[in-house]
């Protein structure tokens, strides 16, 4: 039986959705989680100026995140957002969809395009999480925790369950949004209904002002993820890139 790092231990692994989100949200969003601390791996929706300028120094990595539904900016067809997607992070080896939308046809077309994983699927905080062989011939690393799926499961914000978790072997991929960590989102309408009050072009062009008047004052999902962080840092837990995972997974698993 092969044993990872994460067969044992937890091993923490830091990505964000960014969703067209503006660039002084992605900024707000990352130094609030103190992100050069984290190694953030970004899933790329458009480009962003802020994104590029950390990736150039090495301190995040960015992949792409898809958006295949109807009325989608990335394309009309499958292969018109997978092209958009090339161009946007030419060197991506691996993705996450938008809404964890996925299809055979999607699958083992980037498969065929030299992919080598994806992170779709969404656990509830899940022990013994390990990387998984998907039929395309892609790995799979699932999300241990996502900041709107908790919010979505543990609508009061209870960590009780999360904390007694988070010492457990498996892998912890930790995903989060950068509009929940701006707004602070206490509850998943709450960001939702920001969103839908504005234009696609006033999203994508909030600015610190508009954070800071619309951000929630209380306990929201932002201070759930500087718990988690704050408790891995506190027990010196290991932090890997999703990118690391993937490596380690493929270069021993011998198939």
């Amino acid at each position: 039986m092969l044993i990872y790092p994460w067969s044992e231990d937890p091993i923490f692994c830091f990505t964000s959705d960014v969703d067209w989100a503006s660039e002084e949200v992605l900024e707000y969003s990352h130094k609030a989680l103190s992100g050069e601390n984290l190694s953030i791996t970004y899933f790329n929706t458009h480009p962003s100026s802020f994104i590029d300028k950390l990736a150039k120094s090495g301190e995040v990595r960015q992949l792409i995140h898809p958006n295949f539904l109807p009325n989608s900016s990335h394309g009309e067809s499958f292969l018109e957002v997978m092209e958009y997607c090339r161009r946007l992070v030419p060197d991506a080896d691996g993705f996450r969809t938008h809404r964890y939308f996925e299809v055979n046809d999607i699958m083992d077309e980037y498969a065929k395009r030299g992919f080598k994983f994806f992170s779709n699927h969404c656990l509830r905080c899940e022990e013994n999480i390990t990387p998984l062989h998907h039929r395309s011939g892609m790995v799979s690393i699932p999300i241990f925790f996502e900041d709107g799926g908790y919010l979505i499961m543990e609508p009061d914000l209870n960590t009780d369950v999360l904390k007694n978790r988070l010492d457990s072997p498996g892998l912890k991929v930790i995903n989060f949004h950068a509009a929940h960590m701006a707004f602070n989102t206490p509850r998943f309408e709450f960001t939702r209904k920001i969103k839908d009050s504005l234009s696609r072009e006033s999203w994508n062009n909030l600015d610190l002002k508009a954070i800071q008047s619309l951000s929630y004052p209380g306990f929201g999902i932002r201070n759930v993820l500087e718990l988690i962080i704050e408790y891995v840092f506190k027990r010196n837990h290991k932090i890997m890139t999703i990118n690391q995972i993937s490596e380690e997974f493929i270069g021993t698993k011998g198939i």
